[in-house]
């Protein structure tokens, strides 16, 4: 492949029902930006927005109850990001977080977009239904709105090994089979192909248009006499071969891989997503209204409607308009330090029953945070007996540690029962 898009910020936005610490390792979403990070060494930053309607507004609670509220809750999911920023720093390099309280969320979404500038955006795909093209599904209106790619995770999908790419489907001028906007999404392929070293299957679909002059039945071509339909078929498959095989060429995608058919983008495309079994379908796609979305040909809700593989929507280069907010966000603050609370346990925490109380970590998570206190000690006593420095050594915190342990494992142990 010689042309690549070059990712450098990868944004990845968390489901509410995603922020929960607990094996975030087997987490198709932010397996994929671990691969993207690790193959391109981008920076990676996850968001989450937190909202309930019920703290905004209150017959039974004052203003300043209601702010403490949200911030309870703004900080408990910051904690909980905070862990999974520190496991997946763990993979990669160069990994942050933001977590804010905003409403609505599809708008909040499109406004840290815009903030933040990324080259790609990960979220986890939800189940779509396709009617009319009016859909306010929070997908649908990235899909429509976002300046930057936006990538939909299936999380039934666990690896990327094929790449299906929607080539020559957003022609302003039907004479041109490709545009610009083509090459950009094939550079997008590129580079995802080569982080989860897959293969790239291009699709292009075509249609016959008729010659001037000609009338046409109800199908397009009832009225177009057998020897003129041959006469446009094959001018139209001999554009269209010459055209996306050159396109291809310039990306070195195998021929073999190339797949241009007959039909309507929407009934084509995942038509071949199903023949080569894909795990991702790249789109291009533009900024329409919704009146327009009903009366002219869209092609990626259809397809994300009728696939089951991820999506990825490349948008075309102008920026999108950002949602204005008639409030200021709230911010979450972790409670505790990840970092600092696993290297420096005695010195972040006053006791043991104090990790076992701290809400928004994984037991996992703190019985971690125990372990390496009880480490530290017993290091220490070791270092001091084979004649190191005294050291003001407080012996009993390790009764409290076993003690601590003890009850994470057992509340743990309770949780799964319950579940």
């Amino acid at each position: 492949m010689n042309d690549k898009a070059q990712i450098r910020k990868v944004l990845v936005v968390l489901s509410p029902d995603l922020i929960r610490p607990d094996q975030p390792e087997a987490s198709p979403l932010l397996q994929r930006a671990a691969s993207l990070a690790k193959t391109t060494g981008c920076e990676v930053e996850l968001f989450h927005v937190c909202y309930d309607d019920s703290l905004e507004d209150s017959l039974f609670q004052t203003e300043s109850d209601l702010e403490r509220e949200r911030k309870r809750l703004t900080d408990r999911d910051a904690t909980q990001l905070a862990e999974i920023a520190k496991r997946l720093g763990e993979q990669c390099a160069n990994v942050s977080f933001e977590v804010r309280w905003d409403q609505p969320r599809t708008d909040a979404i499109l406004r840290k977009i815009a903030h933040a500038e990324p080259d790609l955006v990960l979220k986890q795909g939800r189940d779509y239904g396709f009617v009319l093209g009016v859909s306010t599904n929070t997908d649908w209106e990235l899909a429509r709105r976002s300046p930057a790619p936006i990538w939909l995770v299936n999380d039934e999908v666990k690896d990327i090994d094929k790449i299906v790419a929607a080539v020559g489907t957003q022609r302003d001028d039907p004479t041109d089979i490709t545009t610009s906007r083509d090459y950009a999404l094939l550079r997008m392929a590129g580079q995802v192909a080569e982080s989860f070293d897959a293969a790239i299957h291009p699709v292009n679909a075509w249609r016959i248009n008729p010659a001037p002059g000609i009338m046409t039945g109800i199908d397009g071509m009832a009225a177009v006499p057998a020897s003129e339909q041959q006469k446009l078929r094959d001018d139209a498959i001999r554009k269209h071969s010459g055209a996306v095989k050159a396109l291809v060429k310039y990306f070195d995608i195998p021929r073999d891989n190339v797949h241009i058919r007959e039909g309507r983008p929407e009934v084509v495309i995942p038509d071949v997503v199903d023949e080569v079994s894909a795990d991702l379908v790249i789109l291009g796609a533009r900024s329409i209204g919704r009146l327009e979305r009903v009366i002219g040909r869209v092609t990626v809700e259809p397809v994300m409607s009728r696939t089951d593989c991820d999506v990825l929507i490349v948008r075309e280069g102008d920026a999108s308009h950002v949602p204005a907010t008639e409030k200021k966000p709230l911010y979450g603050k972790p409670r505790v330090d990840v970092e600092r609370a696993i290297t420096h346990p005695e010195a972040t925490f006053k006791s043991p029953h104090e990790v076992v109380k701290l809400d928004g970590l994984s037991t996992e998570m703190r019985q971690r945070i125990l372990q390496a206190w009880e480490y530290d000690i017993r290091a220490e006593m070791a270092e001091e007996n084979e004649g190191g420095p005294v050291r003001d050594i407080d012996v009993s915190v390790l009764d409290e540690l076993i003690a601590a342990r003890s009850l994470l494992q057992m509340q743990n142990d309770n949780l799964k029962k319950a579940s």
